[in-house]
């Protein structure tokens, strides 16, 4: 058979052509069939040549005499209802007993089994008990068929906002969701508004997002193709940070710089140097090591960038010691000179502005005054950072300048000056002077619209240091004061900035800060007002609980948080975010009690509501989860209260975990309850299987050996660390990764069983 079929439909097509119908799929794809059986479903098969099936399917049941049955079948409920009323109309009672109702599928036929797992109950079957019939309905279903492959695709008149879409992809990365930041991805790029370098930009988003920085890494052509363009910031960020993670981390603690100098020669410069051309005042502190190696393996470095790297890098800021020891290389490499040229701080503070550091440019040009062009300078430095803390400090200074300075202004001075004088009567209300996230806040308090809150956030949050506030709780405290006091159009920004809030004070964060508690608890305040949620929003929301928990709350802040998560699971009371309660309530159990667990039981009978109101919904790995997590709360006969599964869902599952595997499998968590809880359940469901659990936090021995011999690999990558995720991806080669979305038990065996049935 000369057709391509989509590996996503596969499955399902093989196994309906199998079992009670006559017709296998072997001889279909062997074409060892009567020509009339080929004619009458290749045809149809040939429809499904798109990744997404944009049309109604019929389908034969065929018995050992040729067709006894037609199956149709529609992925959506609109195309459902389209292919009751044509079947009716090409077929109909004239020919067939189809009754223009879905058809009931059974569990014990493997067709009918497989069409209920891949088209949910939008299935119809039609037969004819006169054998003269049979070939009419050929006929029509002919005529039908061609009809399909002539029409053309309806365009979607209902698109989605742009910015509402790429609110979704990265909620999607930070939910760790690869399948939803797909299938966002592609509707961005399908929206029309993407040309072909954003569409770049959203790939490297994509892979940096999902901790594949590895894959990006590697990714030779990708980054070539964009290393010369005038690349966004966070773009700028999302590769540079890659190639550290991938080539430098694993080698940066050497006590031979030499060496490290060299790796970055080798694997980095020489094939992306012009990366580094501006480094667009960003301050994170992989980017900045980055750039201060660029210049240490050049023969002349540029002591003035030097100088300005390690004045933007924070004093407690991770790799602090690195960056002092690289630093004092390059000074020992000065001292060897017969002339050491001084930097004057005009130099440094040019450098700066040719960095697009406008912070450390500020800082030096104070010094400089009353020189003319630190007086220039600063009011671009003003411009650019529209801080508020900047502004008051720079106006003070204007408002004083020399006569004779003035009238050497330029145009853009005057023109700056005076939107710094406006800025500066625009917040002459408000009694805080600060910058970052609390000046951004502040505007958002004083009016500023959604578009330009979002705008200011996309220009300058890369450029904000999350060490600023990691070590200062009156800020954090502050911050968290703004987000809890917002109502109104302010609210709505807030909501619309999360995604924002959670990459900055979770996913920048190597762990938990315990100035950052109160920002913790009214992100997660902010869901629970949200009402209904989306799967990614609950993945966030259970981050943003273990982000609070592992900072060691007080009572009152303990008893808040699993108030506000109780409302959550309140307004997601639904058995489709079953997998995420029993994560959620394992998540509870792994920590202290402040309240000695009373609301956490609480949380717990919210669970307990939803597998009571859908038990017919429960699948059997979610009972086997429930049951030990009863265990945890001390609910020991709490499934005899339960209804049982249906004799459905017993087949289902037996159907599920029917395969003879024997093998290894590996997980690795470092929420080691978890692990544990999935290793008993996998081995129940397979006798004969080993499963080994590793939470180790680097690269062992132990880890790499399993990691090379598992036969399905579980990597749950939400609670794990970098250096352990690349011993495993040496180790595992071409075999692949399972990364599943949440750190539970329900999500790894989930999992673990997708893997199994892949294989």
């Amino acid at each position: 058979m000369s057709i391509t079929i989509p590996p996503q439909e596969l499955w399902w097509l093989t196994r309906f052509f199998s079992g009670k119908n006559q017709l296998s799929w072997q001889s279909i794809e062997s074409g060892q069939v009567a020509t009339a059986d080929l004619d009458r479903v290749i045809p149809w098969i040939k429809l499904i040549n798109s990744p997404v099936i944009d049309r109604p399917l019929v389908l034969p049941l065929y018995g050992s005499n040729g067709p006894i049955a037609w199956y149709g079948m529609a992925i959506d409920d609109q195309m459902f209802c389209q292919l009751i009323d044509e079947i009716n109309s090409f077929i109909g009672p004239s020919y067939s007993d189809f009754s223009g109702e879905s058809w009931e599928l059974s569990d014990t036929s493997e067709p009918e089994l497989v069409l209920k797992e891949r088209f949910g109950n939008r299935v119809i079957r039609f037969s004819s008990e006169k054998s003269n019939n049979y070939q009419k309905i050929d006929q029509s279903l002919s005529l039908y068929r061609d009809l399909l492959s002539r029409r053309p695709t309806i365009p979607d008149r209902t698109q989605r906002p742009f910015g509402k879409i790429r609110r979704d992809f990265d909620l999607a990365l930070l939910a760790g969701n690869a399948k939803h930041a797909q299938e966002f991805l592609d509707e961005l790029i399908d929206s029309g508004r993407v040309d072909a370098e954003q569409r770049k930009y959203l790939e490297v988003r994509f892979l940096a997002g999902l901790g594949r920085k590895e894959e990006l890494a590697r990714s030779q052509p990708l980054i070539s193709s964009i290393q010369d363009l005038n690349l966004p910031r966070q773009t700028l960020v999302d590769v540079v940070d890659s190639l550290y993670e991938a080539y430098i981390r694993p080698i940066e603690t050497n006590l031979n710089v030499d060496e490290i100098i060299a790796g970055f020669k080798q694997n980095i410069s020489r094939s992306f140097g012009s990366l580094f051309k501006d480094r667009k005042g960003i301050r994170h502190a992989t980017v900045l090591r980055a750039f201060l190696l660029f210049e240490l393996v050049k023969d002349e470095p540029n002591v003035k960038r030097c100088d300005s790297i390690l004045t933007a890098y924070p004093e407690s800021a991770e790799g602090r010691n690195l960056i002092d020891r690289w630093v004092g290389l390059l000074q020992e490499k000065a001292n060897d000179k017969p002339t050491v040229i001084e930097i004057t701080p005009l130099e440094s503070a040019r450098q700066a502005i040719a960095d697009e550091d406008y912070v450390t440019a500020s800082q030096l040009c104070f010094e400089l005054l009353p020189q003319y062009w630190a007086y220039s300078t600063l009011l671009r430095c003003a411009a650019e950072l529209n801080s508020i803390d900047v502004n008051r400090k720079v106006f003070e200074v204007l408002d004083a300048i020399p006569e004779d300075v003035l009238a050497r202004f330029s145009s853009k001075d005057h023109s700056r000056f005076e939107s710094l004088r406006l800025a500066i009567a625009q917040s002459s209300n408000s009694s805080e002077i600060d910058s970052d996230w609390i000046g951004w806040a502040q505007e958002v308090a004083n009016g500023v619209t959604l578009t330009s809150a979002i705008a200011v956030l996309d220009e300058n949050v890369t450029k904000w240091s999350i060490d600023d506030y990691s070590n200062d709780n009156d800020r954090c405290n502050k911050l968290a004061q703004l987000i809890g006091n917002a109502i109104g159009e302010q609210e709505e920004i807030y909501r619309q900035a999360f995604p924002y809030l959670v990459e900055f004070f979770i996913e920048r964060q190597s762990q938990s800060s315990r100035a950052f508690t109160p920002i913790y608890l009214n992100l997660i305040k902010s869901l629970g007002w949200s009402g209904a949620l989306s799967p990614d929003e609950l993945e966030i929301a259970s981050s943003l609980v273990h982000a609070l928990f592992a900072t060691g709350p007080d009572l009152p802040v303990y008893q808040e948080s699993i108030e506000d998560l109780c409302e959550i699971i309140s307004a997601n009371n639904s058995p489709i975010h079953l997998d995420w309660a029993l994560n959620a309530s394992e998540l509870l159990v792994l920590y202290p009690a402040q309240d000695g667990g009373k609301l956490r039981l609480q949380f717990f009978s919210k669970v307990l509501s939803i597998v009571s109101s859908f038990p017919h919904r429960v699948t059997a790995t979610q009972r086997d989860v429930l049951e030990f997590l009863a265990k945890d709360y001390g609910c020991f006969n709490i499934l005899e209260s339960l209804p049982p599964p249906s004799d459905n869902e017993i087949d289902s599952h037996k159907h599920a975990i029917a395969t003879e595997f024997t093998g290894l499998i590996g997980i690795y968590t470092l929420t080691e309850g978890a692990g544990q809880r999935a290793k008993l359940i996998l081995q129940k469901y397979f006798p004969g299987v080993r499963v080994e659990t590793n939470n180790d936090g680097v690269a062992t021995d132990r880890l790499v050996s399993l990691a090379k011999n598992a036969d399905v690999f579980v990597f749950a990558w939400k609670s794990s660390k970098h250096q352990a995720y690349y011993c495993v991806k040496d180790s595992r080669k071409e075999r692949g990764i399972i990364m599943p979305s949440g750190k539970g038990t329900a999500s790894i065996v989930k999992s673990a069983l997708d893997g199994i049935a892949f294989r």
